[in-house]
């Protein structure tokens, strides 16, 4: 039930994040924002760290200059999610993006599967299989149309891919603990998005950024990082293939708020289909 909790929770704040990307990014650009994102997070977390380092209840890890470069490198190859997921959002609508990110439960399936060994009962199969209906009652836009190829699709196809290779940070967090990890994490971020828009020649805008913007960002960053804390601790500590079924209460919570965000009515089908999905995660975290 705690591991509920902790998915819950991570899910939920980077559902609501998926949709807050839109207007930021196209008022500031794609990479300074997620640099400016990385920074508010780097932020929060070393706070974090440094007042429980203070207080004894941890301790900055005995780690080398190699492990650090490992642990960065995997971290950058990771942000890259982030990155092609916030470009996909250039190209289609919140609501659009969040459909196709229902894509990423197969890949950590198949990874529970084929990678940690893990037995799968008919119960979980059904859950799942139940979970995953619900989602489509939730998004009205539902059909095999949708999935017609499009930049939208293929880079949200590899947001989801690049994002999967977080299964590899297990050994990582538990050997030198979440916060530190997340600042690690939050630093490789950082550095591949500040990188690319040193390339790409992107201007940081934020003198363009209206109010509403700032709240946004605002918001961006502070749910953010309770998603990374939680979600990163929750992957260390249960099952990959409860970890991947779970994850679908991300684009639940994303198409709900971007309907209530962009003042969309909730049909009755959909409340249909968050009371379905929400009631068999429940059921299935038991």
């Amino acid at each position: 039930m705690l591991g509920f909790l902790i998915i819950f929770i991570g899910h939920f704040s980077y559902g609501i994040t998926n949709v807050l990307w839109k207007n930021p990014r196209e008022v500031i650009g794609t990479y300074p924002l997620i640099a400016m994102r990385s920074i508010g997070c780097i932020l929060i977390f070393s706070v974090i760290f440094s007042v429980c380092n203070f207080y004894g209840i941890m301790r900055f890890p005995n780690i080398s200059m190699m492990k650090f470069l490992e642990i960065f490198g995997l971290c950058a190859v990771n942000s890259l999610g982030l990155v092609f997921y916030v470009t996909s959002l250039k190209y289609g609508s919140a609501n659009k993006v969040i459909g196709f990110s229902k894509l990423n439960v197969v890949i950590w399936i198949l990874i529970s599967i084929f990678i940690f060994r893990e037995e799968i009962s008919s119960k979980k199969l059904i859950l799942a299989l139940l979970i995953t209906i619900g989602i489509y009652l939730i998004d009205s836009s539902k059909g095999f149309e949708k999935l017609k190829p499009s930049k939208a699709l293929w880079f949200t196809i590899l947001s989801r891919i690049f994002w999967s290779t977080a299964f590899l940070f297990i050994p990582y967090i538990k050997e030198f603990g979440i916060l530190f990890f997340c600042i690690v994490l939050e630093l490789a971020v950082f550095a591949v998005s500040f990188t690319i828009s040193i390339f790409q020649k992107d201007q940081f805008e934020i003198k363009n950024a209206n109010a509403k913007t700032l709240r946004e960002i605002t918001f961006l960053i502070i749910l953010d990082s309770i998603g990374t804390l939680s979600l990163n601790f929750a992957i260390a500590e249960i099952s990959i293939f409860m970890f991947a079924v779970l994850a679908l209460l991300e684009p639940i919570v994303g198409l709900i708020f971007a309907r209530i965000y962009y003042q969309e009515r909730l049909e009755l089908q959909q409340v249909l289909g968050i009371s379905l999905s929400l009631a068999s995660s429940f059921i299935l975290s038991l």
